[in-house]
């Protein structure tokens, strides 16, 4: 095992040890915040967990989010982990800290979903629950893209509608349709949610701890699972040609891609916490991108998700099939090769690095 490798994780018990062993390690104290309500399989606790290296006073501070959407903790878990190990707290500016927050969504993670407990999307959470967003083409196709069975039969005719509204409308129209978040349908895809998050609430307590005297802020918040296979994305949702766009820019260059423009492998979102964070750091200066590396085929994920939803919605984990869902949904966000890691970590690091050059 080479040793970018042996910085990704196997499991989310795994993630979290290394973690905590990293920061020990590198004099960095540890912040837990125990999920009060959800546990992990093995009926053991789970937990947000959250080091800062640097003043507490700084004027600048670089967010690094791991496990947003929980299945997907592995490449954040494991860059998070990797670059400590290789010395990211001696590498500071002065005036600055890094704030390092593992496992969002320690449910997602620990049971590879990539929702929380509530089956919520957790990059979907951030809204007025009262008047959420309606998404009246999910209304459309709700059924079609999360079957109440998934027997050949019922997943053809499913698929046969989902073509029939992209023929119509476009594959990007379908892409937003599914993924830009809806609200109605808790056992659905990409739902938000129906009130704010144990996750939502936690991360809006990390930044009035650790980041509500910061005057420049950077985020990269770490996803996996759009686009070709290592590929990866700085993904903004700022709009060309606005300051924090160039911003970014500055930082990521051709890796920079907005949402919102249409440049993106993802579609635009709803309730996201890059939305989030433009409303809580209101007049200060803030950069924020989800690093976005790709995995298998669209198609690949999109099925693996289906799956997964239709097994914790549905079924039950003792169904016959359930073991093979939980592999498929876990190879569809973590590809656990040498160089599908080689070439992400790659990435992340070249990131990471630019972020911490900037901050002086």
């Amino acid at each position: 095992m080479t040793k970018v490798q042996a910085h990704f994780p196997s499991d989310y018990r795994n993630a979290r040890a290394a973690f905590i062993e990293a920061c020990e390690a590198a004099d960095l104290g540890v912040t837990t915040r125990v999920h009060p309500f959800a546990m992990a399989p093995d009926g053991k606790a789970i937990f947000l967990d959250t080091a800062v290296a640097g003043p507490r006073k700084a004027a600048s501070a670089l967010l690094l989010i791991s496990g947003t959407h929980g299945v997907e903790g592995y490449f954040g878990s494991g860059v998070q982990t990797g670059l400590l190990r290789e010395g990211l707290a001696k590498r500071l500016k002065k005036g600055a800290k890094i704030v390092l927050l593992h496992a969002l969504n320690p449910f997602g993670f620990a049971w590879n979903r990539r929702v929380n407990e509530d089956n919520a999307d957790v990059n979907r959470n951030f809204v007025d629950h009262r008047r959420p967003p309606r998404n009246p083409a999910y209304d459309l196709l709700a059924e079609a893209i999360a079957p109440k069975a998934i027997s050949r039969e019922a997943l053809r005719k499913a698929n046969a509608a989902l073509s029939a509204f992209a023929k119509e409308h476009g594959a990007f129209r379908l892409q937003e349709a599914i993924s830009a978040g809806q609200y109605d349908h808790a056992d659905g895809l990409y739902y938000g949610g129906p009130a704010m998050s144990w996750s939502a609430l936690m991360l809006k307590d990390v930044l009035r701890q650790e980041i509500g005297d910061v005057k420049r802020l950077t985020v990269i918040d770490f996803h996996t699972g759009l686009g070709g296979c290592g590929d990866a994305e700085m993904i903004t949702e700022d709009l060309p040609g606005s300051s924090a766009y160039r911003r970014a820019k500055s930082l990521w260059g051709g890796l920079v891609r907005s949402s919102e423009a249409g440049e993106s492998v993802s579609a635009p979102l709803t309730g996201t916490i890059d939305k989030a964070f433009a409303r809580w750091m209101k007049g200060k200066e803030l950069t924020f991108a989800a690093l976005e590396v790709g995995t298998a085929p669209i198609r690949d994920v999109f099925d693996a998700l289906r799956k997964d939803n239709w097994l914790h919605t549905r079924a039950s984990h003792a169904h016959r099939l359930a073991p093979a869902i939980k592999r498929e949904i876990r190879e569809a966000f973590y590809p656990d090769t040498a160089a599908w890691k080689r070439k992400v970590w790659d990435h992340a690091a070249k990131c990471v690095e630019s972020a911490l050059a900037a901050l002086a």
